[in-house]
């Protein structure tokens, strides 16, 4: 049984390091993982600017809708961004707070394990 309150699944195309994509409840979400923690990631500790793992992260749902007559349809994409990270942060909806911590926070643990032969 896991200690987390939300519902995360990783890609399972995602690599071990590097561009990663899920899901986190019914939101969408990709990062960039580094093998060690780099200067202008994401500190775990406190969401800040700092030492980590993830320097891009992006917590999103897109919307789907279809316009027009039936005959000449046209497709709306909206996109619906909750948390945005790239070397800090440009969003960060207080809302979503513990669910991007907790998002860090897993891929952090996930990330830093080590398979010992």
């Amino acid at each position: 049984m896991s200690n987390y309150n939300y519902n995360i699944k990783v890609d399972r195309n995602s690599s071990k390091h590097g561009y990663i994509k899920g899901e986190i409840d019914n939101l969408a979400w990709f990062a960039l993982v580094h093998k060690e923690e780099v200067e202008h990631g994401i500190n775990p500790e406190d969401l800040s600017k700092g030492m980590g793992r993830i320097s891009r992260l992006c917590v999103y749902k897109d919307q789907t809708d279809f316009l027009g007559n039936p005959y000449m349809p046209s497709l709306s994409v909206k996109r619906y961004i909750y948390a945005n990270y790239q070397r800090d942060w440009s969003v960060l909806n207080k809302n979503y707070y513990d669910m991007v911590r907790e998002l860090i926070t897993y891929l952090e643990r996930r990330y830093s394990m080590k398979v010992i032969k």
